[in-house]
Formats: C-alpha cells, sequence, structure tokens
C-alpha cells in the first residue's frame, strides 16, 4: 500500500496520500488567491499562519495574514493542495484544493474563500501544552526552525542535519523524532520511521501527529490491527480531524470492514471533500463490492464533480458510460484509489 508522508512540522501531521496529485500533468503554472472569512460568531482583529502544502502534507510556501486578506501563490504546479490557517490558542483548520485546470490551459488563477478555523471544535488536545515541550532547550528549538526553513526551501538533506543537532541537544523532542520520522517514511524506511513515531508517542501521549504518523508508516507496512490502533488513538484526540478520519477508513477498508469503512470515508466526504485520498473512490469500491452500482455511479460522479480534470476522470467516465448502458461492471472497473 504505497501511502506516502512528508515532514511534519511542529503544528501539522505528516499527510498520507493515495491519489496523487496532477502535478505536471498541465502545462505552465497555476496561481491560488484565497481569502480568509471570519468563523461564525468570530470577532476582532485575528492573525493566522498560512501555509500551503503538496497533497502529500510537504510545507511548500508559508505567509502571515489577517481574517479578511486575500492571500496569494503563484507559480504552483496543478495540483491538489492543502491549504492551512494556524493560529492562537491551537486554532487550525487544514482543507484540500484541487488546482488542476483544463487540459492544455497553460496557466489558471483559480480564486477561493476559506473559513478560519472556530475554536477549540476539531481537536481535545488545542489548549494543552505538555511539560516536556516546555523543557526544550533553546538551542534545540534554533534547530527545528532551522529544519523547517531547509525544508521549505526543498533542501531535505540539510533539514535532516538540523534534525539530528536538535535530538543531539535533547533526545526526548518528541516534535523533532515525529520530523524525523517523517523524513525516513518519505525515503521508504518504513521500519525506521515507525521507530522515531513510537519513540515520539512514548515520549508525549497525547502527541497527535505522532499517533496518525505512526497509524501511516504502519499502514505502508501492511501491520493493519497495529495501524488501526495508532489511527484510532489520534481520532480520540482530534474526533473531526479529516486526515485521521481518512486513515481510520481506509485501514477498516484494507481489513475488509466494510460497514466501518464507509462510516469514517462519508466522514471525511464531510470534512475535506476534495481530500486527495479520494474518499469517493474507495467508497466507489465498497459500493461495487456489495453490488450496489447506482451508488457507486453517484460516489464516481461526486468525484469528477470536484475532480474534473484528474487524471483518472477519462477512466471513470468510460466506467460511467458502461454503468447508464447497463454493461457489466465491478469494482475492477474503478480506478484503484491506492495509486
Amino acid at each position: 500500500m504505497p501511502l506516502a508522508a512528508v515532514v511534519a512540522l511542529t503544528l501539522s501531521p505528516l499527510i498520507t496520500t493515495i491519489a496523487p496529485a496532477a502535478a505536471g500533468e498541465t502545462d505552465g503554472a497555476v496561481e491560488l488567491r484565497c481569502k480568509i472569512v471570519p468563523a461564525p460568531n468570530d470577532r476582532g482583529y485575528k492573525l493566522w499562519k498560512v501555509e500551503i502544502r503538496k497533497s502529500s502534507g510537504e510545507p511548500i510556501r508559508q505567509a502571515v495574514a489577517a481574517t479578511g486578506d486575500t492571500v496569494g501563490f503563484k507559480s504552483l504546479e496543478p495540483g491538489i493542495y492543502i491549504f492551512c490557517l494556524m493560529g492562537e490558542k491551537g486554532r487550525q483548520r487544514c482543507q484540500s484544493i484541487d488546482l488542476v485546470p483544463e487540459p492544455n490551459q497553460k496557466s489558471h488563477r483559480f480564486v477561493k474563500r476559506f473559513e478560519a478555523p472556530p475554536l477549540g471544535v476539531n481537536q481535545k488536545d488545542a489548549h494543552k501544552v505538555s511539560a516536556r515541550k516546555l523543557a526544550v532547550p533553546g538551542k534545540a528549538r534554533k534547530e527545528m526552525l532551522r529544519a523547517e526553513e531547509a525544508q521549505l526551501k526543498g533542501d531535505r538533506e540539510e533539514a535532516l542535519r538540523h534534525l539530528e543537532r536538535a535530538i543531539e541537544i535533547y533526545p526526548a523532542y518528541a516534535d523533532a523524532l515525529n520530523n524525523l520520522g517523517t523524513y525516513y517514511h518519505r525515503s521508504g524506511d518504513y521500519e525506521r520511521s515507525v521507530q522515531y513515531f513510537t519513540n515520539a508517542t512514548k515520549l508525549d501521549p497525547e502527541f497527535f501527529p505522532g499517533w496518525v504518523n505512526l497509524g501511516g508508516s504502519l499502514l505502508a507496512l501492511g501491520k493493519l490491527d497495529s495501524a488501526l490502533d495508532a489511527n484510532k488513538r489520534a481520532l480520540e484526540l482530534r474526533p473531526n480531524d479529516s486526515l485521521a478520519n481518512s486513515q481510520v477508513g481506509i485501514n477498516y477498508f484494507y481489513l475488509r470492514n466494510y460497514a466501518e469503512a464507509k462510516r469514517f470515508l462519508q466522514k471525511v466526504l464531510s470534512l475535506d471533500p476534495y481530500s486527495a485520498n479520494s474518499p469517493q473512490l474507495f467508497l466507489a469500491h465498497i459500493a461495487f463490492a456489495e453490488k450496489e452500482h447506482d451508488a457507486a455511479q453517484q460516489y464516481i460522479l461526486s468525484y469528477l464533480e470536484l475532480h474534473p480534470n484528474s487524471p483518472q476522470a477519462p477512466h471513470l467516465r468510460r466506467t460511467l458510460q458502461n454503468l447508464v448502458s447497463g454493461a457489466s461492471s465491478t469494482s475492477q472497473n474503478t480506478p484503484n484509489p491506492d495509486r
């Protein structure tokens, strides 16, 4: 199961990707202009750290903006991205966005609106700062910051050197252990990434990024029962996190527990319908397996409505034509979401 993973910075968990972004599929670059709108009942001046990440979770651009501002990111390769706002008191919200223009379109500006995260509804650990985090020496924190700067510049090896220095200074640095784990996961060394994530969660049992990342690495290794334990622990910490729900749903899918898989994947549709994990295609597979072809058709239509220019779109449209014409269809007719 080729789940992809990238460095998760202090505030952001590793993201697993099943349907890759379509970067490179379209010539030219695209631009995103996103207006930050207030959450319901939100009042006053709010300042946000804005981050755009690849669909695999790797942060590539950052900015600072206030509610009401429009943030712009130019020269992006076409693909699915993750747009995140992070603010005070643990307020954070991430949402996937499809920035794939029509075929042969050389450039395009996407204009979006993004609602700021409400206070304290997404995570149980929002206001908790562990004693271990407060104990991190300043020198180790500086190495983490340098690692994050190197990551944004695309220099993974330099980021690795700073992370290793941070651990040398303070071996109990859960955030640095977590980021080292994501480095090795991205390198395909899942056994090693599991070691780092496990150490991070032992140091801080309420460290959400470590748990969700551990679940992703164990999924990649095919250790489905252990992965489910880790993914469910992450979900306990943040019940409305789209990644945690997605990984639990995918975990159940591979365990062939389709009833539970549907429950969590359908929740992902409400939390993050543009998710690069393609919950619609997993649900379509389940519907085909259960001989519910009408439901499968609706999931495919939903996917195409959100991702009309996806590389999988032509094959999906042919599948729909077969369904409409009454041709025999099975789950093999739907592109595997595990790609």
